[in-house]
């Protein structure tokens, strides 16, 4: 049998669908919910530990049942891809009205969402943090209001109501936790990989003890004789550096929001109907944007190039429609195999561009990595004479060019060898 089991079930989940989308049946809209129960379970995974997972589960399935009500199948688009985003969405829109412990007046979100918009539009372009006027210029309102929305956003920060500000021989109740139940180890490797970037841009104390704190399971007493300084001195540089690698990566999420909330604005064809991925076009304009991202942070980017070829046997052999499956599901599970903020995009003909901010360094690292993702998911769909075939490449800046064109001309793909599946 050379087509998997998994496309089988795609296959009929998308037929489901449709059949349920004609007749209106109660029966086949249960038997949808069971069909893509496990993409909801896989989602509210990814937010595992924010909420109870049967909370999320719960919440995945309004979302679930949202998709079904909406969806046009003469959108061009598959369901799973229209509801993945749904299904995240609903998830996403749960966790921050639970986040919102002090709510906001409207027009308070309203004009901290402009300024958080314009500090990220102005730093692209100065390449510095812009100050409080430039920032109220930009928006047209005075300098004052610019002011009052960074203090409010001091004033809502939650502190718990164990926590001794005066008393530095004390720890709170975030300084007590187990740090081995958070161990390095629980990450994936690019959560690490980012980790570790945003921890060397602080000082080799600060860095130590972060380490011997999280990471080695150390006590502040232990730290301190170890280090020969006050435990005082442990408790603040704690406090300091952990504010300071917070601000570190939300700068980065920061400027990778601006830039996804900017494409998004641009026009719906920046989204490939097909796959769901990001177009050609868009894979090359925000290609340079993260280069030049990078060269005003003096921070590295890279991309992964991956590329299926056999593809005109398949569809000479099984039909038309079975070329665009595949690529829809080569989208899916390259989404799946990478982090959310890496940008998945449709390249040439039958290949797809990964962008990786802040990964330039260890893009080698993660390239390895997708080759064993890679066979284990072609072996799993396709018996071993079947013609598809798949190359892999990476570039990374600053270390193979200076501007997205290069990196892509740099490109030097090579054949993953498909093994028989066991």
């Amino acid at each position: 049998m050379s087509m998997g089991k998994e496309f089988d079930a795609a296959n009929d989940g998308e037929s489901l669908v449709l059949r349920y989308l004609e007749t209106r049946r109660e029966d086949l809209k249960d038997l949808v919910l069971v069909q893509y129960s496990g993409m909801v379970e896989r989602i509210a995974r990814r937010f595992a530990g924010i909420e109870p997972f049967e909370d999320l589960v719960q919440v995945g399935f309004i979302g679930l049942l949202n998709a079904l009500t909406k969806f046009d199948p003469t959108a061009g688009v598959r369901f799973n891809t229209y509801a993945t985003y749904l299904v995240a969405g609903e998830m996403k829109h749960y966790l921050r009205d639970r986040a919102q412990t002090i709510r906001q007046p409207a027009w308070l979100q309203e004009l901290r969402h402009k300024v958080t918009k314009a500090a990220g539009l102005l730093q692209a372009n100065l390449c510095r943090q812009p100050t409080e006027r430039e920032i109220a210029e930009h928006l047209g309102v005075t300098e004052t209001s610019v002011r009052e929305v960074f203090l409010t956003q001091e004033m809502l920060k939650l502190s718990s109501l164990d926590t001794t500000p005066t008393d530095d021989d004390g720890e709170s109740e975030v300084e007590r936790l187990d740090s081995s139940d958070y161990c390095v180890e629980q990450l994936s490797v690019e959560d690490r990989l980012v980790l570790e970037q945003a921890m060397s841009q602080l000082r080799d104390l600060e860095r130590q003890v972060l380490v011997m704190f999280h990471f080695d399971s150390l006590s502040q007493t232990e730290i301190a004789a170890r280090l020969d300084i006050s435990g005082n001195y442990v408790s603040h540089i704690l406090r300091q550096s952990l504010a300071k690698l917070r601000k570190i990566l939300q700068k980065e999420q920061e400027q990778d929001r601006l830039l996804r909330r900017q494409a998004s604005e641009i026009d719906y064809d920046v989204v490939d109907p097909l796959t769901g991925a990001y177009t050609e076009g868009f894979f090359r304009t925000r290609l340079e944007e993260e280069v030049h991202r990078a060269s005003c942070n003096e921070a590295a980017v890279g991309i992964v190039v991956i590329r299926f070829s056999g593809l005109e046997t398949l569809r000479k052999f099984y039909g038309a429609s079975s070329v665009d499956d595949f690529l829809a599901d080569a989208a899916d599970f390259i989404r799946d195999s990478v982090r959310r903020l890496d940008l998945v995009c449709r390249h040439e003909e039958s290949a797809f561009g990964v962008i990786l901010p802040s990964s330039g360094h260890n893009v080698p690292l993660i390239q390895r990595r997708l080759v064993g993702k890679i066979v284990s998911w072609v072996n799993q769909r396709y018996a071993r004479n079947s013609p598809v075939r798949v190359e892999i490449g990476h570039a990374s800046f600053p270390e193979s060019g200076r501007t997205g064109k290069e990196l892509l001309t740099s490109v030097v793909m090579e054949p993953i060898i498909i093994s028989e599946a066991a």
